[in-house]
């Protein structure tokens, strides 16, 4: 019952998507009268995005109090963070490279991209050329780096920046409300959606989902244990793996339980200290890892990018396309908020990178539902994995050998 009551929300959000489409399928495109609908919650999401981003990196870098003691920590942490969430990318580019997530696919669209190729000017996407220009949806990259540089600024002031720091906290409070608010809405925009997609374009859409789907559950259990198995012997070795294993279940079966990575914090902690962690390492690096963190949500960001490229006859394989590809799919997943349904970022960073349509978004929004769960198991025990190889770093290689004669 606990399981059902926490998939609560997913499960009214596919209920909407699965009535939505019938409904399309039904009515044809007289079910266009529904479009405001659909559209006003997407603007709502948007207007959502820009705050939920600032306000939650300002606060996580503004929540490190010494940041000399901590320099190290925190960069061996990203440095591992990046590096992790590169490999996930790559190894589901090979995986979409082989199973072609869309075979089979007939979708066309109204709307076409202008200039089907990726937006190869990485430097821009770290600059804009007025204050305002900050926030907007379309420069999120900017707005991560400008709030960063604010975290740390907040933190290098001190006692003088606390009232700043309140107030961020506070905000942040308010716009998480405004997003629960605006997902109690979920089922009826995504509904409306996917009614007027169906409608428009045809039930041709619900082979080539299911077939991406396959692909996704298969390549994400593979992961799973292979990616989180090397972490474990990277981090404390053969005991290392024995030790991870053993205390990484209740962790796993949160975030499947939940779909959510903040919610699985407390027990991830738990895992971590009953591995042997230090407590902070393990203060730092979970609750970072639960925002900053996230190779499964890297691995659909890869398996949305690849369909949606498949879908607009653009060249996925190709050099420059693969560069964008990694940088986008790594930086979506690292901005993505650690709540269910977070991935709405997401879609928002590939139809930027892409010149997708918006009308790519709800394909993608289907895909990512569905594979939240798993993607959230890998976010999750990935954390745990990342603290290992840190407790390495910070304390020596023989850390678990140390751990196991003082237990």
């Amino acid at each position: 019952m606990n399981t059902i009551k926490n998939y609560k929300s997913s499960i009214y959000l596919l209920l909407s998507m699965v009535l939505g489409s019938i409904v399309g399928a039904i009515w044809g495109e007289k079910i266009m009268f529904l479009q405001p609908i659909a559209d006003t919650f997407l603007n709502l999401l948007f207007c959502l995005v820009v705050p939920i981003v600032f306000l939650s990196l300002v606060n996580a870098i503004a929540g490190m109090k010494d940041l000399k003691k901590l320099s190290k920590i925190l960069g061996s942490m990203m440095g591992i963070f990046i590096l992790t969430g590169i490999i996930a990318a790559i190894y589901m580019i090979i995986v979409v490279a082989v199973f072609d997530p869309s075979a089979g696919a007939q979708i066309t669209m109204n709307e076409v991209p202008n200039d089907l190729a990726a937006n190869n000017n990485f430097l821009s996407m770290f600059t804009v050329g007025d204050f305002p220009l900050l926030f907007s949806r379309n420069n999120l990259m900017a707005l991560i780096v400008f709030a960063i540089s604010a975290g740390v600024a907040i933190v290098s002031i001190g006692e003088k920046a606390k009232p700043a720091l309140t107030l961020f906290n506070a905000l942040l409070e308010i716009t998480m409300k405004l997003v629960t608010y605006a997902m109690k809405l979920a089922p009826i925009g995504l509904g409306a959606f996917f009614a007027t997609l169906i409608g428009q374009y045809g039930t041709e859409i619900a082979g080539p989902l299911s077939r991406s789907i396959i692909i996704y559950l298969v390549a994400s259990l593979i992961y799973y244990f292979l990616s989180n198995t090397i972490f474990a012997f990277i981090g404390g070795g053969s005991e290392g793996i024995i030790s991870y294993w053993k205390n990484i279940i209740s962790p796993t079966l949160t975030a499947l339980g939940t779909c959510s990575s903040a919610a699985s914090i407390p027990t991830n902690m738990i895992a971590a200290e009953n591995i042997g962690i230090s407590e902070e390492i393990n203060s730092i690096s979970i609750p970072m890892g639960a925002n900053l963190h996230k190779d499964g949500a890297v691995l659909i960001q890869i398996l949305k990018i690849g369909f949606m490229c498949s879908i607009y006859g653009i060249n996925f394989l190709e050099p420059s396309n693969l560069i964008t590809t990694i940088l986008v799919s790594v930086i979506a997943s690292t901005v993505m908020g650690a709540i269910p349904a977070g991935g709405y970022v997401g879609e928002i960073f590939i139809i930027s990178a892409f010149n997708f349509p918006p009308e790519s978004i709800p394909i993608m929004v289907l895909i990512g539902t569905i594979t939240d769960a798993p993607a959230t198991a890998i976010n999750v025990t990935g954390d745990v994995g990342v603290a290992m190889i840190l407790n390495r770093i910070i304390e020596g290689k023989d850390w678990m050998k140390k751990k196991l004669i003082n237990a």
